[in-house]
């Protein structure tokens, strides 16, 4: 399959030409894949301003694709071989977890906290409050929680979710969904940072740094976390991404069972408005809705990530879209102009898929 002429083009008119940034970033790589493995790419722009050319081997801070690209199926590894249940509690792993506190932390399964659904708040500058991944463990566990059930989007929960895959493997999460994931899906181009030695689109000119940051992740409180956190810090290439796509196009068994993959999409949790950004979650996944990123009429799973990333997968179509940007280069400003790029990205793969499905 192939990235149809309108979409194409919808890329080139969203980069300047003469090598600046606009509203969406300095480079950005798209790519598609079908169930049979066929696909296609395209990379505009450059790494970075007055950088060299992105290309198919840029690797981009994939930022909260991380949640569903690494920790996910990390933990959906777990549970496949018996060593953590959906509806284990926080409190089975860490028993100091809420302590003395009611609703407790504790008391959050492993399936809430996958469906943004277990009372935990969408953030807290951990990054301005604690300096170490032991002390950011020990802050997160002893935040407050409402009672389990609304979905608020949370990074904390999933900062959680990978402390719990490193509890019970004992093993950092880089090292366990390299070995687990990665490598069985010969995504060999991700990982988490910091890299060197490789091209790498920039992300934002960080004053609290002090520094231009260029394969050290973007997210603040992921450094807190030495850059492997569960919520941010993956860094990956499109064509490693498309792979990771067709493994769920597929319902790959490197991945998991069947059954526990189609679970991970099913519908776990709404938001009172579903057509928030909340939404509707699977396990980890948001699930199609109005409003969502890949425009209207859109049907599946995907997820965004805040540097100006997002993958979408559509079993029902049968293909996957991976857009990868670094919109937050060289300073972080408004979300919109992004989405409104997947958004119009997205139908123009989706029109020109049929169209190609009705001449043939």
């Amino acid at each position: 399959m192939h990235i149809p002429d309108d979409a194409r083009g919808l890329l080139t008119e969203a980069i300047p030409a003469d090598a600046g940034t606009g509203e969406v970033g300095s480079g950005l790589v798209a790519g598609v894949i079908d169930a049979a493995g066929h696909g296609d790419v395209l990379a505009v722009g450059r790494q970075r301003l007055d950088g060299q050319d992105v290309t198919v081997d840029t690797c981009f801070d994939l930022a909260s694709l991380t949640k569903v690209v690494a920790t996910l199926p990390s933990v959906l590894r777990l549970v496949a071989v018996g060593e953590v249940e959906l509806e284990d509690t926080v409190g089975r792993f860490f028993s100091s977890a809420g302590w003395f506190q009611q609703p407790s932390l504790a008391d959050v399964t492993v399936r809430a906290l996958l469906s943004h659904s277990g009372g935990l708040p969408a953030w807290r500058p951990l990054f301005a409050e604690v300096s170490t991944r032991r002390s950011a463990l020990g802050a997160v566990l002893q935040t407050p929680v409402e009672p389990a059930g609304e979905v608020v989007y949370s990074d904390l929960g999933f900062m959680l979710l990978a402390a719990i895959v490193e509890r019970v493997a004992h093993e950092r999460l880089d090292g366990f969904v390299r070995r687990e994931v990665f490598e069985p899906l010969d995504m060999l181009d991700t990982g988490f940072g910091p890299l060197e030695g490789v091209p790498v689109a920039a992300t934002e000119d960080c004053g609290w740094r002090d520094r231009l940051l260029e394969g050290e992740v973007h997210d603040e409180n992921a450094t807190v976390w030495d850059g492997v956190a569960g919520h941010a810090g993956l860094f990956g290439t499109v064509e490693d991404l498309l792979r990771y796509a067709h493994a769920w196009l597929t319902l790959d068994a490197r991945l998991g069972p069947r059954e526990l993959l189609l679970e991970a999409v099913r519908e776990q949790a709404v938001a009172r408005d579903a057509s928030l950004s909340t939404g509707r979650r699977g396990l980890g996944w948001l699930l199609t809705r109005p409003g969502v990123f890949a425009g209207e009429g859109a049907r599946g799973f995907g997820h965004t990530g805040f540097t100006g990333t997002s993958l979408w997968v559509d079993p029902e179509a049968g293909h996957a879209v991976a857009l990868l940007g670094n919109r937050v280069h060289p300073r972080r400003g408004s979300p919109a102009p992004m989405h409104a790029l997947r958004v119009a990205f997205h139908q123009a793969v989706r029109r020109g898929l049929a169209d190609a499905r009705g001449a043939s």
